[in-house]
């Protein structure tokens, strides 16, 4: 008999999350083809925020955060969010989805390097090796799409300054690592990190009354 895997458990999630995460970028595309970039995560992330915290309640955790925790929570939100989607809403506009996605999965190369510097991690063989195959990855991924990536630079930079910011907040959450339920956590990120693009929006964003209801 084979040995059951560890993390076997974890791989029908990750099928799914995969998945989720996959459709997640053309509906974002057709979501900010349709509506003004700030009105668009405006509209969607207070409601995220609600269904996460709903989630947490019905699943019996605490939604509250603790007092000494705001802070922090606000600079996770921040970046996770509030940088994260005013990055990459702005960029998707001028990249098609599925390039804008690729770059945005740099994620794991920016967390690595900022862990180093943040966490002290050292950059042993194993992490050497994973860095250069993701990058080698991304580059056989877009292959002739280089050429259009040039043409929209700033897009690009836009999507990757995202993937910056994501994981900035990533080592940062693995640094603090909050007391708090994962569901709870998300959905006050997700209230705090979104409520300046909902400020921001009605000043950034053309879009009158009617053009808003239509």
């Amino acid at each position: 008999m084979f040995a059951r895997h560890p993390l076997a458990h974890a791989f029908l999630p990750m099928a799914i999350l995969t998945l989720v995460w996959g459709c997640n970028w053309p509906v974002l595309k057709l979501g900010v083809a349709e509506l003004a970039p700030l009105t668009f995560r405006g509209i969607t992330i207070p409601f995220a925020a609600c269904g996460m915290l709903l989630v947490a309640k019905l699943m019996g955790d605490r939604i509250t955060i603790p007092r000494e925790w705001w802070g922090r929570v606000a600079v996770l939100a921040f970046f996770n969010i509030t940088a994260w989607n005013g990055f990459v809403i702005f960029g998707v506009q001028q990249l098609p989805a599925g390039r804008s996605a690729i770059i945005a999965y740099t994620m794991p190369v920016w967390a690595t390097l900022i862990a180093m510097a943040v966490l002290h991690e050292p950059l042993n063989r194993r992490k050497v090796i994973g860095l250069l195959l993701g990058m080698l990855g991304m580059g056989v991924l877009l292959g002739e799409d280089i050429r259009h990536i040039r043409s929209t630079p700033t897009g690009a930079l836009l999507i990757l300054a995202a993937a910056i910011m994501w994981g900035v907040g990533t080592v940062l959450l693995r640094k603090w690592k909050p007391p708090v339920a994962q569901n709870t956590l998300s959905g006050w990120m997700m209230l705090g990190g979104g409520a300046p693009l909902v400020i921001l929006a009605p000043f950034l964003d053309p879009h009158p009354a009617s053009y808003l209801a239509h």
